[in-house]
């Protein structure tokens, strides 16, 4: 595999998949200049290491003890006999609008912040009016 990871967890497992020998990771500027996609393709087609850990990868996920269809099919048939599991139900779904999305929390920090920026605001100005109600004083 040549991997290029750009956002999310694609980092992780294209260090992973380099780390395992089963690829080579290049970086989305490593695509602006041909030369080292090519050494990538051809390090990929020619060194014998790849195809090796590439057969040896088929033939874990051919022997595997369990194929997904069967693991599925095992999950559905635990479903229909014993119903959805309440203790994975996630309370979050019955919550309504304003607790779901913190709006109280929200609204508590902007106003948090509204009595921060006025306070500075009224500080500000105290100050300005003093240095220049002092500077007209002197002159």
């Amino acid at each position: 595999m040549i991997v290029i990871p750009v956002v999310a967890d694609q980092l992780r497992n294209a260090h992973q998949i380099e780390r395992n020998g089963n690829g080579i990771r290049l970086e989305k500027r490593d695509l602006a200049s041909i030369g080292k996609l090519e050494l990538a393709i051809r390090n990929i087609l020619e060194d014998g290491r790849y195809r090796k850990r590439a057969r040896s990868l088929k033939q874990m996920l051919t022997d595997r003890p369990f194929s997904m269809k069967k693991i599925f099919v095992k999950h559905m048939e635990f479903l229909a006999r014993h119903g959805p599991l309440r203790q994975l139900d996630h309370y979050g779904r019955h919550l309504n609008f304003f607790p779901y999305y913190l709006v109280d929390v929200i609204a508590f920090v902007l106003f948090a912040l509204t009595i921060v920026f006025f306070f500075f605001v009224w500080t500000l100005r105290c100050l300005i009016t003093r240095i220049f109600h002092t500077k007209l004083k002197n002159e």
